[in-house]
């Protein structure tokens, strides 16, 4: 074996070393979670749904329906057919849809903070666990967030 090919199999080693210690210590969690986060790691609070729920009911329950239904005028924002169509999408797309998009007769005129919270009910809507951190309202940090329709087996 010639003196280059070792070395490179002793980094290659090293490296597999260093991220099973960097794994230390981090109980529940997986390598998973570490290259993907998603909507199933709890990326709103309740709080923060609860303040979406409001704001919802005031701007755009007319167009998709109280209960997130849809109508003939607006998509649904709940159940198997909303979550399909986000499937494997980025949040920080769905951010910006509602941030550009909505209310379709006045765009734009939700802040970025509504936009977080009306994203946060739509999460909790459709059964992703709430957690300990608020959902950003700075789309960049959304960016790399999956939305996955079903929660990922570890």
């Amino acid at each position: 074996m010639s003196r280059r090919l070792r070395w490179f199999g002793a980094l290659g080693m090293a490296g597999v070393a260093l991220l099973g210690l960097a794994r230390v210590g981090r109980s529940g969690e997986s390598l998973w979670d570490d290259l993907y986060r998603s909507a199933w790691a709890g990326i709103y609070t309740a709080g923060q749904a609860s303040e979406g729920e409001a704001i919802y009911h005031e701007r755009c329950a007319s167009c998709h329906g109280a209960s997130l239904e849809g109508s003939e005028y607006a998509p649904p924002l709940r159940g198997r057919d909303f979550t399909l169509d986000w499937d494997w999408g980025n949040m920080a797309d769905l951010f910006e849809k509602i941030q550009y998009t909505m209310p379709r007769n006045r765009s734009g005129a939700l802040s970025e903070n509504q936009v977080a919270d009306v994203l946060s009910y739509i999460l909790q809507e459709n059964r992703f666990p709430a957690g300990g951190s608020a959902l950003p309202q700075d789309v960049d940090e959304l960016r790399g967030v999956l939305f996955l329709a079903d929660k990922p087996r570890r």
